[in-house]
């Protein structure tokens, strides 16, 4: 797949641009400069044309450490990039754009420079200024608005070598049969926890490269990063977001944005990875994570990461913060908890089992017949409370998997009293292997 890289300074609007030719909001954008820091990479189409849009942080010589690993960051997106779009101000050029344009130039690749803000006639008479760069593809767009991006894909589709032996990318795609079927995509892995746990540690581990900058400053990471590995014959499509906090530490708009697209990979997700940072403990805010997870029906690991800090007795530790997490997240009681060290790479193949196996539980299907043979059963052991209007329940059927739901026919539903719902809801999950899985049971 074709990779194309927009690079430019900071605040030039690279992640609207960014957004624009992805044909939705992905990148989370703002007038702060410096808002995109991790490469965020995404799968689009330019023409017919499949290609990996990739949106870089803002190119600067900045002196902070985090400043000068997003530049580093960006340079290694230009230098394996199929495409350049170099995005300058229609407004001026700095030195910074001049850098930017030389360092484009000895890297080699393909560069459309691309003059951004043209949103007017006047605006637009200044556009020629940009040619003395001796570039030779020059487009004028206004990304906000959209204007410019039929020409920018051109000026795009003339550098992509798509001529191969087998013809171009889009006859390929013409000559391949169309199935009704759907591609089994790969498993959706979410990563989410409280700032500064080891969310991008974990994700770098994974997929053995280093991806998403990891800085000691909490809230690093904003807009949601994904990458793939596989493990087991599975691929996997692991997703690191940003640290959630409480709303009323959330005061600006970028970190607002940020803590919604994480909650957003929640709900997109199959599986999810709570992480915890050990040495600081639980909180309530990793209990309103956690209720967020259990509502979705996700799978999910909770990894007790930088466990590599802690020290002697740690098996009994283990069990005190294990005993601990069922006592604050009750609803969590079934879910795996293991020790982990995102940074040595301790326990990550543990993690990777557990989490295989905990999709297994996830899309187990339990046929209706040895279901309500057993549901009989079970009102056999422990009859459902009787009385002027004795309850009665009548079947009980699975209807769907990812997430598991399950509904029971009664004759009177009000009534319904809610611990013989327990009841039922822990006989379903040992007797038919939901060990470690969220799943819910409706009464109709």
């Amino acid at each position: 797949m074709f990779r194309i890289c927009i690079a430019g300074r900071p605040n030039v609007g690279k992640s609207t641009l960014f957004n624009r030719l992805y044909g939705r909001r992905y990148a989370i954008t703002d007038s702060t400069p410096g808002v995109t820091r991790d490469a965020v990479a995404v799968e689009g189409e330019i023409g017919d044309i499949p290609v990996l849009l990739v949106d870089t942080g803002g190119i600067g010589e900045g002196e902070q450490e985090l400043d000068r690993e997003v530049y580093s960051r960006s340079k290694a997106e230009i230098a394996r990039a199929d495409v350049v779009l170099l995005l300058l101000d229609v407004m001026g050029i700095t030195g910074e754009d001049e850098e930017l344009i030389d360092l484009v130039r000895r890297s080699g690749r393909p560069a459309v420079l691309v003059v951004n803000k043209a949103d007017n006639p006047e605006r637009d008479q200044m556009v020629p200024e940009f040619m003395r760069f001796g570039i030779p593809e020059v487009v004028s767009i206004s990304a906000a608005h959209g204007y410019g991006m039929d020409d920018l894909e051109d000026a795009i589709l003339r550098l992509l070598p798509v001529e191969t032996t087998e013809g171009t990318v889009s006859e390929r795609a013409a000559s391949e049969p169309e199935t009704d079927e759907p591609a089994a995509g790969p498993v959706r892995l979410a990563i989410v926890g409280q700032p500064n746990t080891g969310k991008s540690s974990l994700l770098n581990r994974l997929v053995g490269e280093e991806l998403a900058i990891v800085s000691e400053i909490a809230g690093t990471t904003r807009d949601v990063m994904e990458a793939e590995f596989r493990y087991k014959d599975l691929e996997f499509t692991v997703i690191d977001t940003a640290g959630i906090r409480r709303k009323s530490r959330v005061h600006e708009s970028v970190e607002y944005y940020a803590v919604q697209r994480a909650l957003d990979a929640i709900d997109a997700a199959e599986l999810v990875v709570l992480i915890i940072d050990v040495t600081k403990g639980l909180t309530d805010q990793d209990k309103k994570i956690a209720s967020r997870i259990a509502e979705r029906g996700r799978g999910v690991v909770i990894a007790l990461n930088k466990w590599d800090l802690l020290e002697s007795g740690l098996e009994n530790k283990l069990n005190a913060i294990v005993d601990r997490v069922h006592f604050l997240f009750p609803v969590f009681k079934y879910v795996p908890i293991l020790p982990l060290s995102a940074l040595t790479g301790e326990g990550i193949k543990p993690l990777l089992d557990r989490l295989v196996h905990v999709r297994g539980e996830l899309h187990r299907r339990v046929d209706t017949g040895p279901l309500n043979q057993a549901l009989q059963r079970w009102m056999e052991q422990t009859p459902p409370p009787s009385g002027k209007k004795p309850i009665k329940l009548r079947y009980m059927t699975q209807v769907s998997t990812n997430p598991v739901r399950f509904v029971l026919f009664v004759n009177r539903k009000k009534a319904f009293p809610e611990f013989y719902l327990r009841y039922i809801m822990n006989q379903v999950r040992q007797e038919f292997g939901f060990h470690h899985i969220p799943f819910f049971i409706e009464v109709r």
